[in-house]
């Protein structure tokens, strides 16, 4: 689990530095900022349409060389970003850099349900997430401040540092994949990728990215425009705000494994219940505090479980599945960023921030209870007994997840 968590943190770090290296990369590579904001762009785009081609490729390999395959792409690309002379090259360099996010995140996701019980699945998916929410917690910031006192090469090279301890480490003791029988086809995979389910469930999982990066993404210019803090002050926010991530994390882990949608479905509800209440409440600065706390256990809590959950319900196509959920989440935040913009430049202004994050969630919500309508449908069904992707068993079977799956289980 610490060496899958030392890779997310690795590739959470190397995905949103930029937002931190902007007035540096700006200067340094005699681009705009909106110019160098677009590394954050090709970096999401590269982890939506790679990831599905990367998984196809790595579909022989064990899940064991497929993460330490994913995090040598990881080191090369970060290598090759410190290294680029200019913007194109440091635009490639990202790209090369992204083609590992997606099916490392799928095959660590994999890889930490074989490793557990499985009714602690989910509960160790948000372990590995810790890695994730750290970056947005200590990463960022780290490498900000390195870029100011050396340069923007300085805190690539320590990413690339960061690659080299997560590849260690999971030869280390990322243990040798047990046998699970046969391949299972391709087109077998994407057979069960198209179930009902398994695509509600992906919607689910990007509209929930998309109500977080609505608003997170502009959390700063939002705080000092509705509610006055200081620069300051938002860096120790941000912090706090992180915490609430954590904890999130670590709660939604534990709900999942108790009760996967119900549970989804009251986070998402309280999700949009306190973006609704930020539009007045970010107006008096204590409410704001409080109401962001809040708002950052919710809306991370319901993101390992969502995976772990796509993952059982894909059945036949676990590396697939995890993988395009990936991809889910990187345009959902794509999404997100992309109407904030929209609405900060109306009449709106940041005030509609919450309410539009707000939407999302609710769809989120809408979309869950569309999920126990399909599985009370599919409990009605004979049950047909087929391998599992996830037993350790070289010859177990189990009925198909998403004939199994209850939702209340």
């Amino acid at each position: 689990m610490l060496a899958l968590a030392i890779g997310a943190f690795g590739l959470g770090t190397t995905e949103t530095i930029v937002m931190g290296l902007l007035p540096q990369l700006s200067s340094g590579l005699h681009v705009t900022i909106a110019q160098a904001g677009l590394l954050v762009s090709g970096y999401a785009i590269g982890v939506t349409i790679a990831s599905p081609l990367v998984a196809i490729l790595t579909n022989s390999l064990s899940r064991r060389a497929t993460l330490l395959l994913t995090m040598a792409i990881f080191i090369a690309g970060n290598a090759c970003s410190a290294m680029a002379p200019g913007y194109v090259s440091l635009m490639l360099a990202r790209v090369l850099t992204s083609f590992s996010h997606g099916t490392f995140y799928g095959a660590a996701s994999i890889m930490a349900a074989q490793v557990v019980p499985p009714a602690k699945r989910a509960e160790a998916l948000s372990l590995v997430y810790i890695g994730l929410t750290l970056a947005m917690i200590l990463g960022v910031p780290m490498g900000t401040v390195v870029a100011q006192m050396t340069s923007w090469r300085m805190a690539f090279w320590l990413i690339c540092a960061v690659g080299v301890l997560a590849w260690t480490t999971m030869w280390l003791w990322i243990p040798q994949d047990r046998a699970s029988g046969p391949v299972i086809p391709l087109s077998a995979q994407f057979k069960a990728m198209l179930h009902p389910l398994v695509v509600t469930m992906m919607l689910v999982s990007m509209c929930t990215s998309s109500s977080m990066f609505t608003l997170f993404t502009y959390i700063t210019p939002f705080l000092q425009t509705r509610s006055g803090f200081s620069t300051h002050a938002i860096d120790g926010i941000l912090l706090m705000i992180g915490g609430g991530l954590c904890l999130g994390n670590l709660l939604g882990g534990r709900l999942a494994d108790w009760k996967m949608l119900p549970s989804c479905a009251g986070l998402m509800a309280a999700v949009a219940m306190v973006q609704v209440l930020l539009v007045p409440g970010s107006l008096h600065p204590w409410a704001c505090l409080v109401l962001l706390f809040l708002w950052g256990v919710f809306i991370y809590a319901p993101m390992a479980p969502l995976q772990t959950y796509v993952v059982a319900c894909a059945g036949s196509a676990p590396n697939i599945a995890a993988v395009m959920n990936q991809s889910s989440f990187n345009f959902g935040n794509a999404i997100g960023a992309w109407a904030g913009s929209h609405i900060v430049d109306t009449h709106w202004s940041y005030g509609g921030l919450p309410v539009l994050s707000s939407c999302f969630a609710f769809i989120g919500f809408a979309l869950v209870g569309l999920a126990e309508y399909y599985v009370r449908r599919q409990t009605k069904k004979p049950r047909e007994v087929v391998p599992h992707p996830l037993t350790s068993a070289t010859h177990a079977v189990v009925a198909k997840p998403e004939q199994t799956l209850h939702p209340h289980a």
